[in-house]
C-alpha cells in the first residue's frame, strides 16, 4: 500500500510540474497585464521558470525516485499514472481561474503545448531508468 501511495504522489508531482509550466505559457497575457510588463519581456521570463523548474524538478523527481525505492518494474506505471492527475488539474484550474473570452493563444502556444505534452513521457522514461538501480551479477546469484 505505500508504494502505491508513493507511486500516485510522484506521478501527482509529474501532472503538476508539467501544469505550471504549461499554464504559465498559456497566461502570458495575464502576467503582462498584472506586472504591465511587454509580452516579449514575458516570454523571456517565463522562459527562464521553465528551464529552472524543468531542471529542480528533474533533480526532485530523481531523489525522491530513489529515496522511496520506486526504481522497480512497477515504477513504470507512472508513464501512466500522471495524465488523469494532469486533466484533473488542467480542468480544475480554469473554473477557479476563468480565462478571458478575447484570449486566445497563438499556434506557435498550441505546438509547443502538444509537444510538450507528447515528450513528457519519455522524459518520465528517463527519470525512471536513471534513477533504478542496474542489478548485478551478485545480485541475480543471490535471488
Amino acid at each position: 500500500m505505500k508504494f502505491f501511495i508513493k507511486l500516485n504522489t510522484i506521478s501527482a508531482l509529474y501532472a503538476i510540474a508539467l501544469f505550471i509550466a504549461i499554464e504559465l505559457i498559456i497566461n502570458v497575457s495575464h502576467i503582462s497585464m498584472l506586472t504591465g510588463w511587454e509580452w516579449d519581456n514575458v516570454y523571456i521570463v517565463i522562459a527562464a521558470i521553465n528551464v529552472i523548474g524543468l531542471l529542480l524538478s528533474t533533480i526532485l523527481f530523481i531523489y525522491l525516485t530513489k529515496k522511496w525505492n520506486i526504481g522497480r518494474k512497477y515504477s513504470y506505471l507512472s508513464l501512466l499514472l500522471w495524465v488523469p492527475y494532469f486533466i484533473l488539474f488542467f480542468s480544475f484550474f480554469p473554473v477557479v481561474f476563468p480565462i478571458n473570452v478575447g484570449v486566445t493563444l497563438f499556434p506557435r502556444f498550441n505546438l509547443l503545448i502538444y509537444g510538450s505534452v507528447i515528450l513528457y513521457p519519455v522524459y518520465i522514461l528517463f527519470i525512471n531508468l536513471y534513477a533504478s538501480p542496474l542489478s548485478t551479477d551478485y545480485e541475480e546469484i543471490r535471488h
